[in-house]
């Protein structure tokens, strides 16, 4: 019985993997991500060779203000863009509110997805002169093609880091579980940040590590 393992047949006697008759050109089994990179539940998939890989989104940026609303970066006509964070999104909540097209693309730490991927991971520092907690809200937006209806984000991943007193201290943000990590070609992925207490001065860099799929 030992002669007839898979790992004894000879190469004309041992079958394809599956899907390889209908797969196309220049493709590679690989399995999907599942419900989390730690996971055994993907499902095994042919993907173009292109698409194989990891992407990294860096968002950097500071406010000053101290504000129960979230605030995204200044749009691209302004000085202070993309660094500066005040524009007032008008809620607490990332699905309180909404952003028109007129703003949204503009934003100047955004970034225009090109391909169906995943938010895997978002790591990164943030300094804060205040001990107070900030919370940071990874978001995207889905236009549609000639449609100038206000859109609500949708969150990737909101969380909350609570500063150190002094901007000569970082605190570590490591998130590895996304709340809706899927990206499709085309969205736009920005971060929005909120803070109790006036007069603080907060910095943030973020580094999102996608994975396309």
């Amino acid at each position: 019985m030992a002669a007839n393992e898979h790992k004894n047949l000879s190469d004309i006697n041992r079958h394809n993997p599956l899907g390889f008759e209908v797969a196309i050109n220049e493709t590679v089994l690989t399995k999907g991500l599942g419900t989390n990179e730690s996971g055994t539940d993907g499902n095994l998939l042919w993907q173009k060779k292109s698409l194989m890989g990891i992407t990294n989104y860096k968002f950097q940026g500071y406010t000053t203000d101290g504000t129960s609303n979230y605030a995204y970066g200044e749009d691209i006509q302004d000085t202070k863009s993309p660094y500066e964070m005040v524009v007032d999104f008008g809620s607490s909540s990332v699905s309180g509110d909404t952003i028109t097209p007129q703003n949204f693309f503009k934003i100047g730490q955004a970034f225009s997805i090109p391909e169906n991927s995943k938010v895997v991971s978002i790591s990164g520092w943030i300094t804060n002169n205040q001990s107070t907690v900030v919370t940071i809200a990874l978001c995207k937006i889905t236009p549609v093609e000639g449609v100038v209806t206000p859109i609500t984000p949708i969150a990737v991943k909101e969380f909350t880091a609570t500063g150190l007193g002094s901007n000569s201290k970082g605190v570590r943000i490591n998130e590895k579980t996304m709340t809706v990590p899927e990206l499709a070609p085309g969205d736009i992925l920005f971060p929005m940040i909120k803070q109790a207490g006036d007069g603080s001065v907060l910095h943030l860099t973020l580094s999102v590590q996608t994975t396309t799929y």
